[in-house]
């Protein structure tokens, strides 16, 4: 698969990821975040709470499978844009999650607290 090609499944699963999310009555506030050291597929406000979200799309996987690809690596750049959003969005929500939503061709899971 090209680079190009990677690019637009990760869209698609943001996409799904997305609308998933927003049954569920969360509100998009941004898409792609880079800063710090990472990017954040997602950043959503669930109430007064604002998600950093991360998306696994495997569409031909297992569940469980994209969920076991966000390692202690991740988690830290995942962190470390949070920690730059946050300082470059003074006045956001105070409380804070990190969620992990992964899509596969079983279906959706989102786990809210993943980390």
């Amino acid at each position: 698969m090209s680079g190009s090609d990677i690019v637009r499944v990760g869209l698609l699963g943001e996409m799904i990821a997305l609308a998933a999310l927003r049954r569920k009555g969360m509100k998009l506030v941004c898409r792609r975040y880079r800063g710090g050291s990472g990017e954040i597929d997602l950043v959503m406000q669930d109430g007064k709470t604002l998600v950093f979200t991360e998306v696994k799309y495997r569409p031909m996987g297992r569940v469980g499978d994209g969920l076991h690809a966000v390692m202690q690596d991740k988690r830290r750049r995942l962190r470390s844009a949070a920690a730059h959003y946050l300082a470059a969005h003074p006045g956001q929500l105070a409380d804070v999650r990190f969620d992990c939503v992964e899509v596969t061709r079983a279906g959706i899971r989102h786990v809210k607290n993943a980390f």
